[in-house]
């Protein structure tokens, strides 16, 4: 049986070469997914030299199979966040991934880009196997929390497609990350900025602020680490092997219907999974 996500399998993306010999960029982007080359992209414009480079193909590992969900709300809700980090931090956090879904959609409308952008609300349902009465609980606590620090969410004693508690976040957004990215990555290349695929950062040299690659060196004067699972970089190896210790990555799982109403979007707590209702393509 195929297993091929339908990001991938319904929008091929050219391919780039591997790198071959010496360069030099102003900015050297490692990763080659939605955020390294949405920066990619942005510092091109702003007028840097980019080098992207990425282990495989562009948009196929992570973003290749991505929910598709843009949204600010994080795993850990926001009353955690308040609790461990401060208010002010935790309004920061999630004011950046509003920030980040608003220029996604800037870029859309600017680029004329063709990949099914749409504003969506998202969903926060308790656990099928928990207790509904202690976990509407929590949910008040945090739709309160939330709407406090001037987000759009409110309360709902049954989420849709689940008789289960909830909290709905307004204004949240899904898109088809491959157009998205087809169309950004195309502009990159040219006036001394390159992306190469098939070349993966193999080795750092921080003292002449340099990267080999495929056996060849890329010269730069600022890196930005976009992998999922970074990357030593500049750091020092022990502070990076400390850094590697405090991460865990985890797959969520989104499943999709072809019946539901292209007004809504899933965004669930882990460990339990959600529907991603405005997607019909699967």
């Amino acid at each position: 049986m195929r297993n091929v996500p339908v990001w991938i399998d319904d929008t091929p993306i050219p391919k780039f070469p591997k790198l071959q010999r010496n360069i030099s960029a102003d900015v050297l982007v490692v990763g080659g997914g939605v955020t390294g080359i949405t920066v990619a992209y942005l510092l091109k414009k702003a007028g840097s030299t980019i080098a992207l480079v990425e282990r495989e193909r562009v948009a196929s590992i992570d973003t290749g199979h991505t929910t598709a969900h843009l949204t600010y709300v994080t795993d850990v809700q926001l009353q955690q966040l308040v609790h461990n980090f401060g208010e002010d931090h935790a309004q920061a956090a999630w004011d950046a991934g509003a920030a980040a879904i608003d220029e996604i959609e800037r870029i859309v409308e600017e680029e004329r880009i063709e990949c099914e952008f749409a504003r969506v609300p998202a969903y926060l349902h308790a656990p099928v196997s928990a207790s509904s009465e202690k976990e509407a609980s929590s949910l008040r606590k945090e739709a309160d929390r939330v709407a406090k620090l001037g987000f759009d969410a409110t309360y709902l004693d049954s989420a849709p497609y689940f008789n289960l508690p909830a909290v709905r976040f307004a204004n949240q957004a899904k898109f088809h990350p491959r157009k998205y990215l087809r169309s950004l990555v195309a502009e990159i290349p040219g006036s001394g900025s390159h992306v190469f695929e098939k070349s993966a950062a193999s080795e750092f040299d921080a003292k002449n602020r340099r990267v080999k690659v495929n056996r060849n060196w890329i010269s730069f004067d600022r890196v930005v680490m976009a992998t999922n699972n970074p990357l030593v970089g500049l750091a020092s190896m022990t502070a990076a092997t400390l850094f590697q210790t405090k991460l865990s990555l985890y797959t969520s799982c989104i499943p999709a219907t072809s019946s539901a109403p292209q007004s809504q979007s899933g965004q669930f707590r882990k460990p339990s999974f959600g529907i991603h209702e405005s997607l019909t393509t699967i």
